[in-house]
């Protein structure tokens, strides 16, 4: 199997239109070179927050609720993505809010339009204190005709007994979508 990942740029939209294009483009591209499995990294739908504007992506609660705002319609788009390029979609991780809390969530689309996501279980402080993210659900394993998937969002990766779990549930792959900048 060919896996894309990506060393993926943030970029800042002013339309949906450019979100869409640059979503699809990145689609097209790995598809294209025969990818089955594209991982984007964590928190790459972060630039969701440029088109709540300049004031809202620049707060730290501001941005986190403008890209919950404007998740389920990149949902929308990655699940319509995978069905039209007969491609598993990792999307980026999101903070999305239930209730009162805010969980870091990756949500995963198969081409025959199965949907499913994985929250990140151990959050770093940074997550914690200053972002207010909590560990959400518990681990899944998306069976597919890939194999079966397991994820672990970024810091997740360094707790050898969630990996573990997930081996022994019958992982096959285990995706890693990060966002570390050292």
């Amino acid at each position: 199997m060919k896996i894309a990942t990506a060393a993926y740029p943030l970029s800042w939209f002013e339309t949906w239109d450019q979100y869409v294009e640059k979503q699809r483009k990145w689609v097209a591209d790995a598809a294209g070179q025969g990818a089955e499995l594209l991982v984007f990294p964590e928190y790459a739908a972060m630039e969701l927050a440029s088109l709540a504007g300049v004031e809202a992506a620049g707060d730290i609660q501001g941005s986190i609720n403008a890209v919950n705002d404007r998740i389920e319609a990149s949902n929308t788009l990655f699940s319509g993505l995978s069905s039209e390029f007969g491609v598993h979609i990792l999307s980026g991780s999101a903070p999305v809010i239930e209730g009162d809390i805010t969980f870091n969530r990756a949500a995963f689309f198969a081409p025959n339009g199965a949907e499913n996501h994985q929250d990140k279980q151990i959050m770093t402080r940074f997550e914690r204190e200053d972002w207010g993210i909590s560990g959400g659900s518990p681990l899944k394993i998306f069976d597919t005709s890939l194999g079966k998937i397991g994820v672990l969002i970024c810091y997740d990766s360094e707790f050898p007994l969630l990996a573990r779990t997930l081996a022994e549930s019958g992982a096959e792959i285990i995706l890693v979508p990060s966002c570390t900048e050292a």
